[in-house]
C-alpha cells in the first residue's frame, strides 16, 4: 500500500498485470483484425517474446521493479505516449469541447454578471483545493467503496500545457498549504485579445462579484475600440513543434515572457466570443432536436467550443494550451474547451457544472444593477513585441487552424427512442450496451470491427489515470455479424425469414455483453492489456544495449499498428446537466463518437474528417440510430417471453 500525494487516504499501486495475461489477452483482441493466417504468424511472435526464455520475461522484470520504486510505474509512460509526445495541433486532436445549456442575455451587462459568478465559484473551488478538502470520492460498482485517487483535480485550475521541439511538458500550479488568500488572476480573452484580471492579491484580498464583473464590462467595452490587434492566440493552435519554436522567439523579449507566464499561471482563462454564424456547419441534423442559442443548432455550438470556428471566428480568442477556457457568448453559448493532458473528463465536468449551478441558484444577474466601482485599476491588456518573422508564423498557423475546421464533420445526435432505463431494463449496463451498439453501427457500415478505444477510469490507484477497453471482441463480432444477416425469401413468395434465429442472436449478444463486461472490469481493476503493452515496449527501448529505436519483433509487426489504429475512439462523458462534451477523430479515417446516457434519450457527439473518402458522421448516426432501434427489438421481443 501507498500512503495518497493528498491526504491520509491509502491508495494501492498500479499493478503490473501477469505476463501470460496480457499476452492472451492481445491475441484474443487481434483475432477480429486480423486473418487467420496472420493472426498465426503473430502467435509465434508472441510466445517467442512471452516464452521461457524470451525478452518479455526480462521486460516484465523490469516493470515490477519500476512498481516498487515509483508512485505510479506507468504514468509518465502514459503521458508521454498519449499527450506529450503528440506533434500535431491540439485542438479538434485533442482538446475536448464542452456545451452548456445556453443562457438568455440582454446586454453586455448580464454577460459580465454571469460570467463574474463563475469566477467567483472558481475561487471558491480553489480556496478548497489549498486546503486540499476535496471530499475524496469513492467507487460506486467493483469493491464498493473504494477511494479514488483525486489528485487530477488538483490539476486543473492554474495549469497550462507547454510546447516542445520533441515532447511538450506542463506547468502545475502548486498547492498553497499556508497562505489563506494566495494571489491569483484570471486572463480574460475577447476580440482576441488578452487581458490580465487579478482577482485576489496578498495585500487587498479578493475581490468581491461586483468588483469582478467592473472589470469584466470594462473590457466588453475596451476590446471593441483597439485596432490593429496581432491574433496571437492562434499560434497555440499549430503544430506543436512548430508552435515551441515561435514561442521560443516570442520569449526572447522579456515583454512577451511575462504575458505568457501570466497565461501559464493563470487560474483559468475566460474566452469571451462573438457568435458563430448559423451557417456554420449547416446540415440535417439527425435525431431529437436539443437545445439552440439564437438561430444556432447544437452542433453549431459544439464546433464553437471544440476550435472557435477558425482564425476569422474565435480559434484565436483561445490559449488552447490552458487546461480550462471557459467560452461565453452575446448569444447565450455557453461551455468549455480544454487541454486533455491534466486530467480525465470527470473531473473537469464535476468542476464546470459546480460552477453553472452556483450561478444558476441566484437568479436573474440582471437584478444586480450597483456597479459603482471606481477604486479598482483597469484590466491589463497584454500586449505584445513582434517582428516579422513572428506575423508570418501567425499567418502560417492560421492557415493550418482554417483548414482543420473546414475538415471537422461533426454531429450532436440526440437518439430518443428510448435511454439508460431500458437498457438497464434488460439487466445490462448502459456503458456496454452502447459499446455493442457502436459495434454493431460500425459493422453494418463496413462489414467488418476496427480497434476501438474507450477510455476506463483507474482511479482505484494511486496517480491512476486510464487504460482502454476494447470492444472489438471475437464475441462482439460474432453477435453483429448474426445482427446484420439479410433477410430472403422463400420459394419467391413475401414470407420471410432471418438466416439467423432470435434466440441465437440473444444468445450471442448476452455471450458478447459478458465478455465486454468483464472487460470492463479487467481495465477498473488495473489488468488491462494497453498500458502494460506500452510498459513492456518503453522498456524494451530502456533497456536496450542497441539503438533505442530497438524494439521487439512483437511491436514492430504491422499487427501492433493495427491493433493500435483506432479507427473509433469513443467515451462515455456522463453529465447531470443537459449539456454534452465532443471532441475529434484520433485518425484520418476514423470517428469520434462519445456519449452521455440519459434515462429517456443518449446524447452522441460523432466526429470525422470530410477528407476522408470513407467516413460520414450522418451515415454512422444513421446506421446507430438502425442498430440501436434494432437491438431493442430483440430484447424487448426476449423480456416479453
Amino acid at each position: 500500500m501507498k500512503l495518497s500525494l493528498l491526504g491520509d487516504i491509502q491508495l494501492p499501486r498500479l499493478p503490473v498485470p501477469p505476463l501470460e495475461n496480457t499476452m492472451q489477452k492481445y491475441l484474443k483482441t487481434l483475432q477480429p483484425l486480423l486473418s487467420d493466417k496472420k493472426h498465426d504468424e503473430v502467435k509465434k511472435l508472441v510466445d517467442k517474446f512471452a516464452g521461457e526464455n524470451g525478452l518479455g520475461r526480462k521486460l516484465q522484470l523490469y516493470l515490477l521493479d519500476r512498481r516498487e520504486k515509483l508512485d505510479n510505474w506507468a504514468y509518465e509512460y502514459w503521458l508521454n505516449d498519449m499527450y506529450l509526445n503528440f506533434r500535431n495541433p491540439i485542438l479538434i486532436n485533442s482538446n475536448p469541447g464542452m456545451v452548456f445549456p445556453p443562457r438568455k442575455f440582454t446586454t453586455i451587462l448580464d454577460v459580465a454578471r454571469f460570467t463574474a459568478r463563475l469566477i467567483d465559484a472558481t475561487l471558491d473551488h480553489k480556496e478548497i483545493l489549498n486546503k486540499k478538502a476535496l471530499p475524496i470520492e469513492k467507487a460506486t460498482s467493483r469493491e464498493l467503496g473504494q477511494p479514488l485517487c483525486m489528485a487530477q483535480y488538483y490539476r486543473i485550475l492554474g495549469c497550462c500545457r507547454i510546447p516542445g521541439k520533441n515532447r511538450d511538458s506542463q506547468y502545475i500550479a502548486e498547492i498553497v498549504q499556508e497562505q489563506d488568500h494566495p494571489s491569483e488572476h484570471v486572463i480574460v480573452m475577447c476580440r482576441n485579445q488578452q487581458y490580465c484580471v487579478p482577482i485576489q492579491a496578498a495585500d487587498r484580498g479578493r475581490l468581491t462579484e461586483e468588483e469582478i464583473c467592473a472589470q469584466l464590462l470594462y473590457i466588453l467595452n475596451d476590446a471593441p475600440c483597439q485596432g490593429n490587434i496581432v491574433p496571437i492566440g492562434i499560434l497555440t493552435g499549430w503544430k506543436r513543434t512548430l508552435w515551441a519554436e515561435a514561442r521560443d522567439e516570442l520569449m526572447r523579449d522579456e515583454h512577451n515572457e511575462r504575458n505568457i507566464d501570466l497565461i501559464n499561471k493563470a487560474l483559468l482563462i475566460v474566452c469571451l466570443d462573438e457568435a458563430l454564424p448559423p451557417a456554420f456547419n449547416c446540415r440535417l441534423q439527425k435525431g431529437g432536436k436539443g437545445f439552440n442559442a439564437g438561430n444556432r443548432d447544437e452542433s453549431n455550438l459544439a464546433h464553437q467550443m471544440i476550435h472557435g470556428g477558425g482564425s476569422r471566428c474565435n480559434s484565436a480568442n483561445r490559449w488552447f494550451d490552458k487546461t480550462v477556457q471557459l467560452i461565453i457568448s452575446g448569444d447565450g453559448a455557453c461551455g468549455l474547451c480544454y487541454e486533455h493532458s491534466m486530467a480525465e473528463g470527470v473531473a473537469v465536468i464535476q468542476l464546470l457544472e459546480q460552477l453553472w449551478k452556483h450561478a444558476d441558484s441566484l437568479g436573474d444577474p440582471a437584478e444586480v444593477l450597483s456597479l459603482n466601482i471606481s477604486h479598482l485599476p483597469p484590466p491589463e491588456r497584454l500586449e505584445w513585441i513582434l517582428d516579422a518573422n513572428d506575423m508570418k508564423r501567425i499567418e502560417e498557423a492560421g492557415e493550418v487552424v482554417d483548414n482543420l475546421v473546414k475538415d471537422l464533420d461533426f454531429q450532436v445526435f440526440r437518439f430518443i427512442g428510448y435511454g439508460k432505463s431500458f437498457m438497464k431494463s434488460c439487466k445490462v449496463s448502459p456503458d456496454v450496451y452502447i459499446q455493442l451498439a457502436l459495434q454493431l453501427a460500425y459493422y453494418k457500415l463496413y462489414g467488418k470491427l476496427t480497434a476501438t478505444y474507450e477510455s476506463a477510469s483507474t482511479r482505484r490507484f494511486l496517480l491512476g489515470r486510464v487504460d482502454c477497453i476494447r470492444s472489438a471482441s471475437p464475441e462482439a463480432l460474432q453477435w453483429v455479424m448474426a445482427m446484420s444477416q439479410p433477410k430472403e425469401d422463400v420459394n419467391n413468395k413475401k414470407v420471410t425469414f432471418h438466416l439467423v434465429s432470435d434466440d441465437r442472436k440473444y444468445e450471442l449478444w448476452c455471450e458478447a455483453v459478458r465478455v465486454q463486461t468483464q472487460e470492463m472490469i479487467d481495465n477498473i481493476l488495473g489488468m488491462g492489456i494497453d498500458i502494460h503493452l506500452l510498459g513492456l515496449r518503453e522498456a524494451a527501448r530502456e533497456t536496450s544495449p542497441t539503438a533505442a529505436s530497438a524494439l521487439p519483433d512483437i511491436f514492430t509487426d504491422e499487427s501492433y499498428r493495427i491493433a493500435n489504429k483506432f479507427l473509433l475512439s469513443t467515451s462515455q462523458v456522463a453529465t447531470t446537466m443537459n449539456s454534452f462534451m465532443g471532441y475529434g477523430p484520433v485518425e484520418p479515417d476514423g470517428y469520434g463518437a462519445s456519449y452521455n446516457p440519459k434515462n429517456d434519450q443518449i446524447i452522441f457527439c460523432l466526429s470525422a474528417f470530410w477528407s476522408s473518402e470513407v467516413t460520414s458522421t450522418s451515415r454512422f448516426a444513421q446506421s446507430l440510430e438502425e442498430s440501436l432501434n434494432s437491438m431493442q427489438v430483440l430484447l424487448s421481443r426476449r423480456n416479453e417471453a
